[in-house]
């Protein structure tokens, strides 16, 4: 019972900035600034979503930032399983070799890639363009690692009694694997697209044409030089949060099983 009662106040003491940035985002600008602050909105306010609409193009920035997730995402998942299912039941030369340089890359910080990372996206032609937010995204070596941990777990006798009926590895891939793998699947989507929807530091140093900026570039260009319109900020946050709520949702059952099988550790 105790414990049950240390939860709840967590999860309250963890809600209440949620809270915080929903409520304050339906307060006017000048009630935001007010001292004492008000725990709730003395006068209900539509203001900041209405000014983020009029003046931003925030339909367009909700588009590309939902581009650049999806399709990200979509490559990430196909990689880390078809990775995954090489280096975990696969058996060629150098498997060994690619696996512990999958774990050594762990360690190396996003910082440390970031001026590589600007120098190839520029040489290959992918600056101003959302193809350059979403290719050197498509690879992640957590993701990958995950994969191969899961992939682990899942019985041999399965591959070989496929193979015996004389199904190819494609057949034994797209029918026993990835069903197997829909807790995985579940994790690594909810990951790679959340990962992908607020990543900020990769958009602000490809994207320079503002009809390209993402949500989160959007919400940097709020800040404006002499002042900083708050309740519009809050209004573009709260609908940022909106898509990664939905995606959690859909699939909270899976990502659950994801967390715990096959020693899946996050």
């Amino acid at each position: 019972m105790t414990r049950k009662i240390i939860v709840i106040i967590l999860a309250i003491v963890f809600m209440i900035p949620v809270y915080w940035t929903v409520a304050s985002s339906f307060k006017t600008l000048g009630e935001i600034y007010q001292y004492p602050p008000t725990f709730f909105p003395q006068n209900f306010s539509l203001e900041g979503y209405i000014n983020i609409f009029k003046n931003m193009d925030i339909i367009r920035y909700l588009g590309n930032t939902l581009f650049v997730a999806i399709v990200s995402t979509f490559f990430t998942v196909f990689l880390c399983l078809t990775i995954g299912y090489s280096l975990a039941k696969g058996t060629f030369k150098g498997q060994k070799l690619l696996s512990n340089l999958i774990m050594v890359t762990l360690f190396i910080t996003a910082q440390v890639t970031m001026v590589p990372l600007f120098i190839i996206i520029k040489k290959i032609g992918l600056m101003d363009s959302l193809w350059g937010l979403i290719i050197p995204a498509v690879f992640t070596p957590t993701g990958t690692f995950t994969a191969v941990q899961y992939m682990k777990d899942i019985p041999n006798e399965f591959l070989e009694s496929a193979k015996v009926d004389g199904a190819t590895e494609i057949q034994i891939f797209t029918k026993i694997i990835v069903p197997l793998s829909k807790p995985l699947i579940a994790a690594l989507s909810i990951f790679s697209f959340t990962w992908r929807w607020n990543d900020f530091i990769l958009p602000l140093i490809v994207i320079n044409r503002s009809e390209l900026y993402t949500i989160q570039l959007a919400l940097s260009s709020l800040q404006g030089q002499y002042g900083i319109a708050w309740n519009e900020i809050l209004a573009l946050t709260v609908l940022s949060i909106i898509p990664t709520l939905i995606i959690f949702l859909l699939f909270q059952n899976l990502f659950m099983k994801g967390l715990t099988a096959g020693g899946l550790k996050y």
